[in-house]
């Protein structure tokens, strides 16, 4: 099996629980995170089961971090800094950015601990900034954002046709099409390189692929990413994924009175307009195609979005906040998995050759896979289990 690197199970560390949310935590029987550490550390007095709480736990202050941030340069690497925390700390350690208190748990166990002791109304991270954007601007809240029975609901209604593998399986030559032309783009960009032989920025193609994939699914529509030149309009959604990312932990940083003063704030409401904006537009792209399809008799075929708009279950504006937080949450999972599976299997040369035979062992040649070819890959599953 692959062996993980420090931390990876948790993609550069698992940040829960701000403050407010621990609060929120603290009624339940056992409360979420202060199971684990009582579980975890020792009682401060003998014979006694003193439970601990989040004022025992140990970590950097706020001018701490700031210093490890800026003075010792981890901004830009992050993933870095939780690595030397757990060093110090241990695998349990809260963090002070600016008013937010977040509690990490860098152990594939404990994570393990705590999202088995989630219950059926998951206590969610705040994401305070995020919240804010969508209420200032009036949009719906979606499955990263929700909190309790009203996450339960959009979860409820999003899951079917996104988890179940009857409805995963109909989406096969989608993906196909997209794979296909991700491997014609990658022969492409070697051919076109120095030597014929590396692709430059690969976790970028990575990124690009995740992208139209998603979109593909989600929205139905191809957006262009394996075109040899990308359209501009992708690029700049692209681009505004990115800037939301870098925006999120500087405006955060701050008390929220002090947002609308910030320039950065400004930013990261500009960058959430566009990604809605484009989002918007794909949903009425869509909902003009099936009204067309209804005025004229004829049968209305589609898959996740048609599904979502003709169900009737959600309204339009909450499609748009779900569809929109489960792009940004796909594109980021999706491309950092593979990434790291191919890092890995470059680090296992024995893994890599026993992974090639089982796959050409079920699919020959140039046969393009299938669902049902999948599920004779243990291995492959194996593998990306093992990554994840």
């Amino acid at each position: 099996m692959l062996r993980r690197p420090l931390l990876t199970a948790a993609k550069r560390g698992t940040s829960l629980l701000p403050r407010e949310d621990m609060k929120k935590a603290a009624g339940r029987a056992p409360s979420l995170l202060l199971g684990v550490l009582r579980r975890h550390q020792t009682s401060a007095t003998v014979g006694v089961d003193k439970q601990k709480t989040l004022d025992d736990l140990g970590g950097p202050s706020f001018l701490t971090t700031l210093n490890w941030l800026f003075v010792k340069g981890y901004f830009k690497t992050t993933q870095q800094l939780q690595i030397e925390h757990k060093k110090i700390y241990g695998p349990i350690w809260k963090s002070k950015y600016g008013p937010l208190v977040v509690v990490n748990v860098a152990s594939a166990d404990l994570i393990e601990q705590v999202l088995r002791q989630e219950g059926r109304y998951p206590v969610r991270s705040n994401m305070p900034h995020w919240r804010s954007y969508r209420e200032l601007k009036n949009k719906s809240h979606g499955p990263l954002t929700e909190m309790g029975v009203k996450w339960q609901r959009i979860r409820s209604i999003l899951n079917p046709r996104m988890l179940k593998p009857v409805h995963v399986s109909s989406y096969t030559n989608t993906i196909n099409d997209v794979v296909t032309d991700f491997i014609e783009r990658i022969s492409w960009l070697r051919a076109s390189g120095d030597q014929g032989i590396m692709v430059n920025d690969l976790t970028g193609e990575l990124y690009k692929f995740a992208f139209e994939g998603i979109c593909s699914v989600l929205f139905e529509a191809r957006m262009g990413c394996m075109n040899e030149v990308v359209p501009e309009e992708t690029q700049k959604f692209i681009f505004s994924v990115g800037e939301m990312f870098r925006l999120s932990p500087i405006v955060v940083l701050f008390p929220k009175v002090l947002w609308p003063y910030l320039p950065a704030w400004k930013q990261f409401v500009a960058t959430w307009d566009h990604l809605f904006s484009v989002a918007e537009d794909l949903v009425k792209k869509k909902m003009e195609e099936i009204q067309q399809h209804v005025d004229t008799d004829r049968e209305v075929e589609g898959a996740y979005l048609t599904h979502l708009l003709l169900s009737d279950q959600m309204t339009v504006t909450e499609i748009l906040g779900s569809m929109t937080e489960l792009l940004l949450a796909g594109v980021d999972t999706t491309s950092n998995t593979i990434a790291w599976a191919l890092y890995h299997l470059a680090k296992e040369p024995e893994i890599q050759t026993k992974l090639y035979r089982e796959v050409i062992e079920v699919c020959p040649g140039d046969k393009v896979p299938t669902s049902s070819d999948i599920n004779q890959m243990p291995y492959l599953k194996a593998v990306i289990r093992e990554t994840l």
